[in-house]
């Protein structure tokens, strides 16, 4: 009986399932090798493409946090410029984070309600105001957009056992 055949099937077998299993290996392993992780840096993403909700995401930047731009995970920076926010709830903008933003919409279509602005300051003084320019508000309150005096926020970067995970 020639066993030949049987020996270079079970050969090429054999060869081709370690180089499969190698190539695996390889696929699997790849992420420990990159050199930069491409992790979230954030809690919250902004979209400010007016279809997403960005009420959490603007006031946490708005407070000083770092957020992401949902379709980049790049960090969102100290300015936003010409964007539109889609907002289910109200957005309280703090003096003294550093924040500026311009050429903006927000629309609030439960309410329904828009405000539209050339350019809102935080400033670094939490003691003095926001500024704002060119701020119109269609279908508010009375009072929206009024600055009123607010407990002092947590200062930046502190940690509140309220924010912590628990097991």
């Amino acid at each position: 009986m020639n066993t030949g055949p049987y020996r270079r099937a079970l050969r090429r077998w054999c060869v081709l399932f370690a180089i499969r299993v190698l190539g695996f290996l390889l696929l699997a392993a790849g992420p420990v090798f990159a050199d930069e992780q491409k992790c979230p840096i954030a809690r919250h993403v902004l979209w400010g493409d007016g279809m997403h909700d960005d009420t959490a995401a603007l006031n946490a930047w708005f407070q000083g946090e770092t957020v992401a731009w949902a379709e980049t995970r790049e960090p969102v920076g100290d300015a936003i410029d010409g964007r539109t926010f889609l907002l289910s709830n109200e957005i309280l903008v703090p003096a003294g984070s550093g924040r500026s933003l311009t050429h903006f919409r927000m629309v609030w279509p439960h309410r329904p309600e828009t405000v539209t602005g050339d350019a809102l300051h935080t400033g670094a003084d939490p003691d003095k105001a926001p500024a704002a320019a060119n701020v119109n508000i269609v279908g508010g309150d009375p009072g929206e957009g009024v600055a009123f005096e607010a407990p002092d926020p947590d200062p930046r970067g502190a940690t509140r056992r309220s924010n912590c995970l628990v097991s």
